[in-house]
């Protein structure tokens, strides 16, 4: 059975996990738009926010598995969906984790968005870099008595 303390602690570990992941899904959105705009001189910010809230979503992450682990189920997915179907009459827990697995699957999409953006960029440049370098390959250089310099 649980008893008011536990539900307040795994409450507050669900919220903390919602606003983390939050939090996260805006850092992508903002990833998004500096990635669609080219402004690839701003994504070091993004990668240092990114850093920061991941490191967070881990340690919440540390929590919640615990807490499955002291209460004698994984720590995963299925361990969390064994305890809520255990708890059925605590509602706002079974909300609070739906919501988190819609974000996560948004975070998810997002984030592979984002990956395919920074992949296509990616061969772009090595495109660039290629024909500028064959392209220096080619250049002859004269002086201004037309003998070549190279």
């Amino acid at each position: 059975m649980l008893d008011y303390q536990d539900f307040d602690e795994l409450v507050s570990i669900l919220e903390n996990e919602k606003k983390a992941t939050l939090i996260f899904l805006e850092i992508l959105r903002k990833e998004r738009e500096i990635l669609t705009r080219g402004q690839i001189n701003d994504l070091d910010q993004i990668v240092a926010d990114k850093t920061k809230i991941l490191d967070e979503l881990e340690t919440i992450n540390e929590q919640h598995s615990q807490y499955l682990l002291s209460h004698g189920y994984h720590k995963n997915k299925a361990g969390m969906q064994q305890w809520l179907n255990e708890q059925p009459f605590v509602s706002i827990l079974h909300e609070l984790w739906d919501q988190l697995i819609t974000l996560a699957k948004q975070a998810k999409q997002e984030n592979q968005t984002n990956g395919k953006a920074i992949s296509l960029q990616l061969e772009y440049n090595q495109r660039l870099y290629v024909a500028l370098h064959s392209a220096a390959d080619n250049i002859s250089l004269y002086g201004s008595k037309g003998q070549a310099l190279i």
